[in-house]
């Protein structure tokens, strides 16, 4: 008889983390596992479609409320009743907000509690509480289980990619996408994947395409990206009032966010990776299953993904100037480039196949339940 299985997030936008999620839902094997979700909006949406068993529920912000503890009250009762009804047997949250919820409400019905680890943290009071509070943790990368204190429970389980996505032809969409940005059939394509916020780097990325283009006018550079979470308006504008007072509005465009990601890599000749403190990248496989080159700041979780000279580039983080050598390098170099594309698509079918990461996941929750 499969066991009902409860999957917390907070967010109702489609982040990295919950496509990530979501891809695991869908292939969760229904014969040993009933999985059910607590979401709203897109993902609850999403989770709907992937066969999930969706509980609408919004968990309320707690950072500088006064009301947070009550607020953590209303959320953990209601996770408690749907616990008991559903006859959940294992809660697992998927992002930080999520999993306070969710520890407290496991630990209250003595239910075991699946930490996935999704972000860069520090030895603080949230890392030891949710530690000791959790029966197990995933962390998405090996540098992400370097810092939590409780590496005896710890299992690294990096996140995968659905490869068929990247293995039909999106050519023709691809073209579409070209002509929509402005972008000439026959020019480079630099293009830069992630959500607006600063972390990520754009400002980063935008000062490299200042040096690249001083050298190679002709190469175009795609910001590839939106405001999922609602929160990056000002940044937004920022990042546009800096390529427009740099003058270089006819090479740099804001391609927003991108449903098709197969087609929007198919549009790209390189891909720049500028994040910091970067927990695991699900770009940088999602680039490497389309047989995109990738230069990457050397962050986080980016080395356990990219091998540096053989499947992309590396350089040191937080350097634009290295960003704009490593992209210059492969826009000289198209045999480098093509071959860099190459090895990363092999690699990554290798390495992060999504329906290992989830047969991996299913081991732990055996363990678990």
């Amino acid at each position: 008889m499969p066991r009902h299985i409860l999957f917390v997030d907070h967010s109702g936008a489609l982040g990295g983390a919950q496509i990530s999620l979501l891809q695991v839902l869908e292939r969760l094997d229904r014969g040993r596992f009933t999985p059910h979700l607590i979401a709203h909006g897109r993902l609850a949406d999403a989770a709907r479609a992937a066969g999930a068993c969706v509980h609408e529920m919004r968990l309320a912000q707690l950072r500088r409320k006064v009301t947070a503890p009550l607020r953590v009250l209303r959320g953990v009762v209601q996770l408690i009743t749907i616990i008991h009804r559903e006859r959940i047997t294992a809660v697992h949250s998927n992002s930080m907000r999520a999993s306070i919820y969710a520890a407290v409400a496991a630990r209250a019905t003595g239910r075991p509690h699946l930490w996935h680890v999704r972000d860069m943290l520090r030895r603080g009071l949230y890392a030891y509480a949710l530690c000791a509070s959790s029966a197990a943790a995933i962390a998405v990368s090996q540098a992400v289980a370097d810092v939590l204190p409780c590496a005896a429970k710890t299992r690294v389980i990096h996140n995968g990619v659905d490869l068929d996505i990247f293995r039909a032809d999106r050519q023709a969409a691809a073209a579409s996408l070209r002509a929509a940005w402005g972008v000439p059939t026959d020019a480079v394509l630099v293009g830069h994947v992630a959500r607006l916020q600063s972390w990520k780097g754009q400002r980063d990325v935008i000062a490299a395409a200042e040096m690249v283009l001083r050298l190679l006018p002709d190469v175009y550079f795609a910001i590839v990206g939106g405001d999922i979470f609602g929160d990056a308006a000002a940044y937004e504008a920022e990042l546009r009032a800096t390529v427009a007072d740099r003058t270089l509005s006819t090479r740099v465009v804001f391609a927003g966010h991108q449903e098709d990601v197969a087609a929007m890599f198919a549009a790209l000749d390189i891909v720049v990776h500028a994040s910091t403190e970067e927990p695991f990248g699900r770009v940088l496989i999602e680039a490497g299953a389309a047989g995109r080159p990738t230069v990457a700041y050397a962050s986080g979780g980016v080395g356990e993904i990219i091998i540096d000279g053989q499947t992309g580039l590396l350089v040191n983080a937080g350097a634009p100037a290295a960003l704009a050598a490593g992209l210059e390098r492969l826009v000289r170099d198209p045999l480098l480039a093509h071959a860099l594309g190459a090895a990363a698509r092999a690699h990554v079918g290798n390495c992060f196949d999504i329906r290992e990461a989830t047969r991996r996941l299913e081991d732990v929750l055996t363990c678990l339940v």
